[in-house]
């Protein structure tokens, strides 16, 4: 231990002496104070709220990512060139211990610097505001659907030829991709339903959060109603935007395990909705304040899996080839969901096309607990970023995960020595 905080030592005095981490506290905190009075809104002070906590916060949150990778990436790769890793081995100091004690050091200048801009973004917002655990309905997964919808879609006359010859994994593929851009139609005086999880037994408020639209005119009005378990409320002249009903108590709450949605369509036109992406109910949590406290426990852990990633890179190959492959990755990682989901099977028509489509999806694959890990979006809509996440996010990204590539890197590290 006595050698690990050595080491966290020197590595922390440097970024202090090379004054990186006041170049990072300055452009932090200046970013936070400056970026809401260029910001232009829609006019709401919701909506100010949101675009404040998701740029500026995301904003120091990105500099972090980019500023931090490039120094581990260079860490050891320049201590290998110069010929100082090995005054720092003659201790002797196994290998592991300095890669963790590196990592340990990035770090938590990251936090100091990630914890500077929660404070500035404490004082400017109300910490009072309610967060809302977000429920979903309970449905099969896009799989699952996939697969039950194949056997249909393979009977219904207006598939398309070329479809039906298709290899059976290459629709299943497509249509799980399409999966949660599902439509389900509610007719006129019709009642339809939806599962949900089981709710706290005490007297949280409870909403509804939906976006309905009309099957010709995206303007048309939504009526009908809500029940949910013990709440009701009714839905009158919405057009098609992101709208919140709350709900009121009709009878005592019984416990459940499930509760069942429902909404009776008393308009005159049919309505449709995305259940997956569409519908949710709300359950007051606690207040935005303990939320900022999660969402940045959260974010310190993916700093810790970027960190980690890149000394790792570092202690296998050159400065500029680490560099370079670092951030490659973590281009790839953020373009590859959006490649995947524009450019489906479809495009499989020639060996070149399959290549690049196989080798997008394991990257969107690799990477997606990381690209899907950020609570900064539910932090901006004021949407609970839930314990057990952040506890799962820390225990992979801050610990299992970095302990393997130190592991990995001092495995490389006496290969690469030129003593």
């Amino acid at each position: 231990m006595r050698k690990f905080l050595e080491i966290f030592s020197l590595e922390t005095k440097a970024f202090v002496r090379s004054k990186a981490l006041m170049m990072l506290l300055v452009a932090s905190i200046g970013w936070m104070l400056v970026f809401p009075l260029l910001a232009k809104g829609d006019g709401t002070a919701a909506g100010a709220r949101e675009l404040c906590i998701r740029y500026s916060l995301g904003g120091v949150f990105l500099l972090l990512v980019v500023s931090l990778l490039a120094s581990a990436t260079g860490s050891l790769a320049r201590e290998r060139a110069a010929k100082r890793l090995q005054l720092t081995l003659i201790r002797p100091v196994r290998y592991v211990i300095v890669v963790l004690a590196k990592i340990a050091a990035h770090v938590a200048v990251g936090a100091v610097v990630l914890a500077a801009a929660c404070v500035v973004l404490a004082f400017k917002t109300d910490l009072s505001v309610p967060c809302s655990h977000v429920l979903s309905p309970v449905l099969p997964s896009p799989r699952e659907e996939a697969r039950a919808m194949y056997e249909e879609y393979m009977k219904d006359p207006e598939t398309p030829e070329a479809v039906k010859r298709t290899k059976k994994e290459i629709v299943l593929r497509l249509l799980e991709n399409r999966a949660i851009d599902h439509y389900q139609v509610v007719p006129t005086n019709t009642t339809a339903e939806w599962t949900f999880p089981c709710l706290p037994s005490d007297d949280r408020s409870v909403a509804v959060r939906m976006r309905f639209s009309a099957q010709y005119d995206t303007r048309q009005d939504v009526r009908g109603r809500f029940d949910f378990g013990p709440w009701s409320a009714a839905v009158t002249n919405i057009t098609q935007a992101v709208v919140t009903i709350p709900l009121s108590p009709s009878r005592p709450l019984t416990l459940s395990s499930s509760h069942l949605l429902t909404f009776a369509n008393f308009g005159s036109s049919a309505l449709m909705l995305r259940p997956r992406k569409d519908l949710n109910v709300l359950v007051e949590a606690d207040a935005f304040g303990w939320n900022l406290l999660r969402a940045y426990a959260a974010l310190v852990a993916i700093l810790a899996l970027v960190v980690s990633f890149g000394l790792f890179l570092s202690a296998g190959l050159g400065r500029p080839v680490a560099v370079f492959v670092a951030f490659v990755t973590l281009a790839v990682s953020e373009m590859s969901p959006s490649v995947v989901e524009q450019y489906p099977d479809e495009l499989e028509t020639n060996l070149v096309d399959r290549i690049g489509l196989h080798i997008t999806r394991f990257a969107a694959a690799a990477t997606r607990p990381v690209s899907a890990a950020s609570p900064i979006e539910a932090l901006s809509k004021d949407e609970c970023v839930e314990r057990g996440a952040v506890l799962r996010l820390f225990l992979a990204d801050a610990f299992a995960v970095p302990l393997l590539l130190s592991l990995l890197a001092a495995f490389a590290l006496p290969r690469k020595q030129d003593f």
